[in-house]
């Protein structure tokens, strides 16, 4: 994208260069503008970390592998969220990792993530989370009750929002056809 794209007609484009070569300090709005403009988060541009969505994206893909028996290529499409620090989209994806382990025979390190999680999700007090957990322990199924189909709704249809507003329409369209095939199940 070029200088003159992202800067349009809120700042200059020698400014906007002067920023790039870090010589100069943009202001929030501006960060604002230029992150709306690249599409992606302001978090990305100040260090360099994926935006959470991308992560959210990364966990949801590891998950749907797991669910198709691709335990490995779950692992692969999970590392891009290792990293994430943020309550609850750590203990998500800890929580995956843990099962993805389990399923390829690891269940010492999955074992040791698990009694980690345990006190976060504790602290916390999610008791949603913690029966995900109790049954990663146990190695029982962990059943998906209406609450979480509610939860899966609301990040399809945040999801989906998000696409919109990037002019992703595809996307967008994607998600909210996942939102409505949860709705009428």
């Amino acid at each position: 994208m070029s200088l003159a794209k992202v800067s349009g007609g809120d700042f200059s484009r020698a400014f906007l260069n002067q920023v790039e070569l870090g010589r100069s300090q943009p202001s929030t709005r501006v960060l604002r503008v230029i992150a709306g403009r690249l599409g992606t988060e302001m978090d990305y541009l100040l260090e360099g970390k994926l935006p959470n969505l991308d992560r959210e994206l990364a966990l949801e893909r590891a998950r749907v592998l797991l669910a198709r028996g691709s335990a490995r290529r779950a692992l692969s499409a999970l590392g891009e969220a290792i990293d994430a620090s943020d309550w609850p989209l750590r203990s998500d994806v800890r929580l995956c990792h843990a099962q993805v382990l389990q399923a390829l025979g690891r269940a010492d390190e999955a074992d040791e993530i698990l009694q980690e999680e345990r006190k976060v999700i504790a602290a916390h007090r999610d008791a949603h989370r913690l029966e995900r957990l109790r049954a990663l322990q146990s190695g029982k199924a962990f059943s998906v009750g209406r609450g979480d189909i509610e939860i899966a709704v609301r990040a399809h249809l945040r999801l989906g929002d998000r696409a919109l507003r990037s002019a992703r329409a595809y996307d967008a369209l994607e998600h909210y056809r996942a939102a409505r095939v949860l709705l009428e199940t």
